[in-house]
């Protein structure tokens, strides 16, 4: 039988998803040329590594670059949020389109906001 071609992007997630940040991160840096729905992933999975190793500033800094992309992507409005938090940074929480999202999102999960 003939084994399954997997693609990097999936590869790095697998290895993610199994909690080798650092490994799925060389992939994910190396990966170039991607559609733009690839570009993405790619940057979301980079963002929920390095938060993941508690690298707070860079997973805010690519959760950004994700969110000049797609606006409106709810992780990486999350990976934002909660890495201003662990950085006890809450004055650059400042974007309207993220306190809304996130009020949104605590609305939906039934999470009483103070």
């Amino acid at each position: 039988m003939k084994p399954l071609n997997i693609s990097p992007l999936q590869k790095a997630k697998n290895l993610m998803d199994s909690g080798q940040y650092i490994s799925s991160l060389t992939i994910l840096e190396a990966l170039n040329g991607l559609s733009s729905k690839s570009e993405k992933y790619r940057l979301l999975f980079m963002s929920n590594c390095w938060f993941n190793l508690e690298e707070y500033d860079w997973a805010i800094e690519i959760a950004d670059r994700l969110l000049q992309k797609d606006l409106k992507n709810e992780l990486a409005s999350q990976i934002k949020y909660l890495s201003y938090c662990k950085l006890k940074d809450y004055g650059n929480i400042n974007d309207e389109v993220i306190i809304s999202k996130i009020k949104e999102l605590a609305l939906q999960n039934d999470f009483k906001l103070k």
